[in-house]
């Protein structure tokens, strides 16, 4: 029985969910392929619709419209509802907006819409032609949310807004993506496919070349990628910005931008070039200004002698100056279910729905014809005897009487006898009868073309092709974003970084500042509880890397990390990807100069800091490979490894030591003597060779280099055997350890006591 309940509640969970997921596919997140819309963009152009605010209506407040559209048809949030009219009425998200929006309705820059109470709206002249013929039973209509009015299924729209407007959504495992496109070349393919049925999408690209964009821009994708994205519905297109260089006097020159990619936020893109200029990661851009008014005019300021090639191609690939759109082309069917559809399945399946509603239309106003028509033959028929219809009525006692007789002596029906005794007597006059006449003269000739044309499948498309030519007249425009191919210029993004050497110091709880001169660390304020780690020093283009207690270590160029303006620094975790609790405990300057520098004695001309730098550089490459580094956790396992391994890493870091349980890094040191010295916790120390400690060019654990019974390692130092360290102990007094007084032994040995009361807590 048990069994029985749980397979029948999980029964029911995925039911549920699969009815929840399909309602979100349908009834909030995807367009329908016919009409280009969702269920609330088509819920408040018919709210719209209904009271009145076509393109030459006076506007309303937005608050009345989405009243209207909220109280009626969409019983949701008002913010989402509003947010849905606003994007309709921005002319940089819709290429041919749907809405006339008057008051503030947002800005590329990313600025907010006011708020609904401030702002009015309308139709556009083009939205009429989407609401078109929606009183002739060209659509389907079903109850609205508490059935008590009706709601259009779909709109019977003219134009093809799937595909000049383009739609965004994300369902329950479900997204669609639909860039906008040009109208003048979408009404051609489809009359291409009007003419050819079977048009391939290579075909129809003869027309449309490739998405349109509202901001401009230029599509850098090959014809191929274009018809590859197009067969299948899923693919992307690279967009780039353009710009133009202007003349300056004194042969200056200035950038000016004037589109960037569909999508991208213009205020948060000039931030970035921004950055850029102030971390002097472009040296030759001095500035960058807004100067955009109803026209986007960035304004890049630049040195004189300045490569313009060179610094747009950086700009390009560290900002959104080019950027992807994704396509993707989910939507709904006819029949109401969601698929992934080509372009010319979207083609195909918005000239059967135009056909369809043509028919409809036209079927529709054949029967007001007909019944016209009949009406019409009862008045020519009482006019073709008026004496004797007369005569009837006035011998009438009742309205019943003179009904019953006139359908017994005419020969008409109920319909055409009521329509008799309500015509008004001056109806009866001989010019009114001759209108009437005429009238059932033009009728009759409207109703057999309507026929003609209800009975020629031919004859029904050519009046959708005369549509699609309409629309195509009073809409159409030029394409306003390119299709090139590109070459982008080679450049080193170094080339922009300066030679200078700046100086790095780090806190124990991990604050990080970078000076551009020698500052004296001691002098420095930390916060509370803190106080220096480490301070090194690398030229900007050379790299720095981190070691952590997790075993981490961090590698960056100098140049990636931010100069100091003012206070306690940059948290160290705010540049890279640290774990909960991971800390920084040892920070080393990879510069080849500073490395040797360490390696080898100054030479007799260190007073020319060119010379010393180059020697220690000759120094560093004759060597390169050949420096050590060093790692030891609190268990005591360490190892030594090669310095060319610590390449530069992403944000998340790389994995140098393996830890297990709660052990922890104690710390990072070259390899610069022939002995290493290590102290535990309890007051024990021991020294071993360096060569006995394994070389590993991996991650790993290492060797077990001091065995440790109840304590854990509290530091370590490599040495020569004539060297010294100084141990710090818990009380905070010091001591100094001459390495020649212990014995040197085998690795993996306790050690012996150097401090039976005192607890060791720091060795250097």
């Amino acid at each position: 029985m048990n069994n029985e309940k749980e397979s029948d509640l999980q029964l029911e969970l995925e039911n549920r969910f699969l009815t929840y997921a399909l309602s979100t596919i349908v009834s909030r997140s995807l367009p329908d392929v016919r009409d280009g819309l969702k269920p609330i963009h088509r819920r408040i152009l018919y709210a719209m619709e209904s009271i009145g605010l076509n393109a030459t209506a006076k506007p309303v407040k937005s608050a009345k419209i989405i009243g209207e559209v909220l109280g009626k048809y969409h019983p949701h949030g008002d913010a989402s509802t509003y947010e849905s009219m606003v994007r309709m009425a921005q002319d940089f998200s819709m290429r041919y907006p749907l809405v006339d929006g008057k008051g503030n309705f947002g800005s590329v820059d990313g600025d907010a819409p006011a708020a609904y109470r401030y702002t009015e709206g309308k139709l556009t002249p083009i939205t009429s032609y989407i609401l078109n013929d929606l009183k002739k039973d060209t659509v389907e209509f079903r109850a609205n949310y508490d059935n008590t009015l009706k709601e259009p299924v779909v709109l019977p729209s003219r134009v093809p807004n799937l595909l000049i407007n383009g739609s965004s959504g994300i369902a329950v495992g479900m997204a669609c993506s639909f860039p906008s496109h040009n109208l003048t070349e979408v009404m051609a393919a489809l009359i291409a496919m009007i003419k050819d049925p079977d048009a391939t999408v290579a075909q129809l690209m003869k027309h449309i070349k490739g998405p349109d964009f509202s901001g401009g821009g230029i599509i850098l994708n090959s014809k191929a990628e274009i018809r590859s994205a197009y067969e299948q519905g899923l693919g992307a297109v690279k967009i780039r910005g353009e710009w133009k260089i202007e003349q300056l006097p004194r042969s200056k020159q200035q950038i000016i931008i004037y589109s960037i990619p569909y999508g991208v936020n213009k205020a948060r893109l000039i931030e970035k070039i921004a950055e850029i200029i102030i971390a002097k990661k472009l040296p030759p851009l001095i500035d960058v200004r807004d100067e955009s008014d109803e026209n986007m005019r960035v304004v890049l300021e630049l040195k004189s002698g300045a490569s313009t090639e060179k610094i747009m191609t950086y700009l390009l690939r560290h900002t959104e100056l080019e950027n992807n759109f994704q396509l993707n082309f989910n939507c709904l069917k006819p029949t109401g279910e969601p698929a992934r559809l080509s372009l010319k399945e979207i083609c195909r399946n918005f000239l059967d729905f135009r056909k369809e509603v043509v028919t409809r239309r036209l079927e529709y106003e054949l029967a007001i014809l007909i019944k016209r028509l009949h009406i019409l033959d009862g008045f020519v028929a009482i006019f073709s005897q008026l004496d004797k219809a007369l005569k009837i009525i006035r011998s009438s006692k009742s309205k019943q009487e003179a009904h019953d007789k006139l359908k017994k002596g005419f020969k008409l029906d109920d319909e055409q006898v009521s329509a008799v005794l309500e015509i008004p007597l001056y109806r009866l006059v001989a010019m009114e009868v001759e209108k009437i006449l005429e009238e059932q003269k033009k009728k009759s000739k409207e109703k057999k073309q309507i026929q003609t044309i209800l009975n020629s499948d031919k004859k029904i498309w050519a009046g959708v092709q005369n549509e699609l030519h309409e629309i195509d007249e009073k809409f159409g425009d030029k394409r306003r974003t390119k299709i090139k191919t590109i070459e982008l210029v080679e450049y080193n993004a170094e080339d922009f970084i300066e030679h200078e050497d700046a100086y790095l110091v780090i806190s124990k709880n991990g604050w990080l500042r970078k000076f551009k001169k020698v500052v004296e660390p001691n002098t420095l304020k930390y916060k509370e509880n803190d106080s220096l780690l480490s301070t090194v020093k690398a030229n900007t283009r050379e790299f720095v890397a981190f070691f952590t207690s997790r075993g981490m270590v961090y590698v960056s160029k100098l140049y990636n990390l931010p100069y100091t303006r003012a206070g306690f620094g940059e948290p160290v975790q705010n540049l890279f990807k640290f774990a909960d609790g991971e800390k920084v405990i040892s920070m080393l300057s990879l510069d080849p100069a500073e490395l040797a520098a360490g390696q080898i004695p100054p030479t007799e001309d260190s007073s020319n800091r060119s010379s010393s730098r180059q020697t220690r550089l000759s120094f560093a490459d004759e060597n390169k490979g050949g420096l050590e580094g060093m790692i030891i956790g609190s268990s005591g396992y360490g190892f030594r490894f090669p310095l060319s391994n610590l390449t530069e890493t992403t944000r998340s870091g790389r994995k140098l030591m393996t830890l297990k349980g709660d052990d922890k890094i104690v710390g990072f040191s070259l390899v610069t003597g022939d002995h290493l010295f290590m102290a535990s916790v309890n007051g024990k120390g021991i020294v071993i060779p360096v060569e006995q400690v394994s070389l590993l060019t991996g991650a790993g654990m290492g060797s077990r280099l001091i065995k440790l019974i109840n304590s854990s390692l509290a530091g370590f130092k490599i040495t020569s055997k004539n060297g010294h360290s100084t141990i710090t102990f818990d009380d905070g007094k010091t001591k100094k350890i001459n390495i020649k007084d212990i014995r040197v032994t085998n690795r993996g040995g306790q050690g012996i006591i150097i401090s039976k009361r005192k607890k060791i807590t720091a060795v250097e």
